[in-house]
């Protein structure tokens, strides 16, 4: 009788059970660490601008219309939230997790990929702020600019403003100040 051969465990895992491996690894031979960590900073390092334009974009001409419905309108203990007010919070939201990889990056001084990170955010927003989906949720949101403006007071409280040569690239006609 043939033996089952079964698939490889590893590429199974989820990625909490991925992590529950790699410390148990770290834990049993500590002589990988060093190794460990440069190919950690390999990987956060490896961000482009480009690919978080694309991801920024995306999250955002993919917010539905519908999702106004939960936050506009009147709400009992909240009262009454206009459209374009409810439609601001569900773009700040969308940008939240962005901006935390901005943080993460700047406070393990992965400046330049934080650089990157932050531009790819912006132009993400510029892209947006090209008319499209005007019909969406993002027609109710305002002008794309005004979300920007957390991208820079994060940069500014750890005192690493964008380079403008990266920011003329990525958002041709925005400033920083």
């Amino acid at each position: 009788m043939a033996r089952q051969r079964r698939a490889p465990a590893l590429k199974a895992l989820r990625p909490h059970e991925a992590k529950e491996v790699l410390d148990a690894l770290l834990k049993a031979h500590p002589d990988l660490i060093p190794e460990a960590e440069r190919l950690a900073a390999g990987i956060l390092d490896d961000t482009t601008w480009e690919s978080v334009r694309e991801d920024v974009t995306y999250a955002l001409l993919s917010l539905p219309l519908e999702a106004l419905n939960d936050r506009a309108g009147y709400h009992p203990g909240r009262g009454y939230t206009h459209e374009c007010d409810a439609a601001g919070e569900i773009v700040e939201e969308t940008l939240t997790p962005f901006l935390d990889d901005v943080a993460r990056r700047l406070k393990l001084g992965m400046t330049a990929s934080a650089h990157r990170v932050a531009a790819g955010v912006l132009a993400g927003l510029h892209a947006c702020g090209d008319g499209h989906d005007r019909d969406g949720l993002l027609g109710y949101a305002g002008d794309m600019d005004t979300y920007a403006h957390p991208v820079f007071t994060l940069l500014d409280k750890h005192r690493q403003p964008l380079p403008d040569g990266l920011l003329d690239t990525a958002c041709p006609g925005w400033s920083s100040r």
